[in-house]
């Protein structure tokens, strides 16, 4: 892995503006100033290399065995075969916030998606702009080891696309998105796109053992396939119905074709039951959505014992949804839709 801050560019470049200065007949009073610190490239060579193996654990091999990262002297970055363009900007004194590290490693992913596997067209441009944005998301809560963190990102990103949510178009629309407004296209197929596959973790997640070996196996799989080659969004979501053995025609109908939103407010009471046990009913209203409108979402229930909980899946369709569970201890607190399962605002209102 070879990093470069190429101050010889840098140079290049302000001959260049000193050049147009010249021809414009403008004063030469321009001030280079060179932003990277000593040594930068030590800290992103770091994570370039830490995402890359990353990468090729959970998704497989890439196309090149050799990797280089160069500063460039704009404020975003760009990958091409074997090469990841990163701003200067990240070569700066490195925030607590996870950014530098989605930035880093969402160029680095680009080399699976957009580069090992291409989009088929600009419909399908997430499979590679929202699957880096997640790659990048993924690698930091990795490498972090800060769960806040990574659910603090995804739940920015939800209060953005929360926002337009009357107003966005829908994912599969690729950038034609950017003609209503300048920012849709980030919204929906960076952002909205980390989201779905978010949502395909959370889902394909073993609530039992907590292990992600479905998820994997379904992205190693995806990638394996179309390594070198073009897809679809409708090849990945073959891929996945292998992988989960049944339709998810009604997932990628609303969140990748759809634009909906859904707002869930729960509700629920407890009494107690025979030999010890308690029932727990649950109230779940769906706002904000189309009365055809389906998703599965975890429920977290807490205990007086706090180093308890136990973890159950509703399926959520319609507007109202009401069940019943039986439970072993007097349930405490309930949390709807942990880990950031699903793109969804969460209220809450009183037992009635």
């Amino acid at each position: 892995m070879t990093v470069h801050t190429n101050s010889q560019a840098h140079r290049q470049i302000d001959n260049l503006f000193l050049a147009l200065r010249d021809q414009a007949g403008v004063p030469n009073d321009f001030v280079s100033r060179f932003l990277s610190q000593p040594a930068p490239e030590q800290d992103v060579a770091a994570d370039i290399a830490n995402s890359l193996a990353f990468f090729t654990r959970v998704y497989g091999p890439p196309l090149f065995d050799r990797y280089y990262a160069a500063e460039i002297p704009f404020d975003y970055g760009e990958a091409f075969p074997g090469l990841m363009y990163l701003s200067v900007w990240t070569f700066q004194a490195v925030g607590d916030s996870g950014y530098e590290e989605i930035f880093w490693s969402h160029e680095m992913a680009h080399q699976w998606w957009g580069i090992g596997v291409e989009p088929a067209g600009y419909r399908d441009a997430w499979l590679a702009e929202g699957f880096a944005e997640f790659s990048g998301l993924w690698y930091m809560q990795l490498i972090l080891r800060d769960n806040q963190k990574f659910f603090k990102h995804l739940d920015h990103w939800r209060r953005e696309i929360q926002a337009r949510r009357n107003d966005a178009p829908p994912i599969g629309i690729g950038w034609r998105a950017e003609q209503l407004n300048a920012r849709d296209y980030t919204l929906t197929t960076y952002h909205k796109g980390a989201w779905v596959l978010q949502m395909l973790r959370n889902l394909m997640l073993n609530v039992r053992t907590m292990d992600e070996d479905t998820f994997i196996a379904t992205m190693r799989d995806f990638y394996r396939r179309y390594r070198g080659r073009r897809a679809s969004t409708r090849d990945f979501q073959k891929v996945v119905e292998q992988h989960l053995g049944v339709d998810m025609s009604w997932f990628f109908d609303e969140w990748v074709q759809g634009t909906a939103i859904p707002t869930y407010v729960l509700a629920w009471n407890t009494e107690p039951a025979q030999n010890g046990h308690y029932t727990l009913r649950v109230r779940i209203r769906q706002e904000d959505a189309p009365e055809h409108f389906t998703m599965p979402v975890p429920l977290k229930i807490g205990f007086a014992d706090t180093t308890l909980h136990a973890l159950a899946r509703l399926s959520v369709t319609g507007s109202v949804t009401e069940t019943t569970l039986d439970l072993p201890a007097e349930p405490k607190r309930l949390e709807f839709n942990p880990f950031q399962s699903v793109l969804a605002q969460i209220k809450d209102e009183p037992w009635e």
